[in-house]
């Protein structure tokens, strides 16, 4: 699976109704998309970001996307932005029945010396314990491996449910939609 993001810069002023009114009318679009694992339309209201997040089954899948008139939406109205990949190392589902509304990005960087297994293993135990917490929705770990940097990626209940980032280089949004395949 590989994770994507890119973020949109809006200017000072913009009315934040503008990106709500842009998300409904564009999740359906999303909602059981073929080759979408998970998509989350992120808004950070006071830095004025817009930074949708999402899940591809394969590589394959988000070039597809990159290329589709979907993008060229987002090309269209904004701009053609910088988009992130990762390499999705571990995904894990908390409480499903919760609908989130507040998400943590997370990336720091894997130290030279320490063993890459090591230190994916270690993400992964963490996630174990995050994943039995009843107000997480989803947990990710992946990998920039351009820039050896580690993501994590939670979806929770809300901000008082989310532990303190431990990282110095953290992003928070709110959470407009969430779009996944139908179960």
């Amino acid at each position: 699976m590989l994770a994507m993001q890119y973020s949109i810069q809006l200017p000072v002023n913009y009315d934040a109704e503008a990106i709500k009114t842009r998300v409904k009318a564009r999740k359906q679009a999303f909602d059981d998309h073929d080759g979408l694992v998970h998509k989350s339309f992120l808004y950070n209201e006071a830095d004025k970001i817009y930074a949708p997040f999402y899940i591809w089954k394969d590589v394959n899948e988000a070039k597809d996307f990159l290329l589709d008139d979907l993008f060229k939406g987002v090309v269209d109205t904004f701009s053609r932005h910088r988009v992130r990949n990762w390499f999705v190392m571990h995904m894990a589902y908390g409480n499903r029945k919760l609908i989130p509304a507040y998400a943590q990005r997370e990336v720091d960087i894997i130290p030279a010396e320490e063993p890459l297994d090591a230190y994916l293993k270690r993400d992964k135990a963490m996630q174990d314990t995050l994943a039995k917490d009843p107000n997480l929705y989803m947990h990710v770990v992946a990998l920039d491996a351009d820039r050896w940097e580690v993501l994590h990626f939670s979806l929770w209940k809300d901000k008082a449910s989310a532990p303190k980032p431990a990282s110095d280089a953290f992003h928070t949004y709110e959470v407009l939609h969430v779009s996944e395949p139908k179960a």
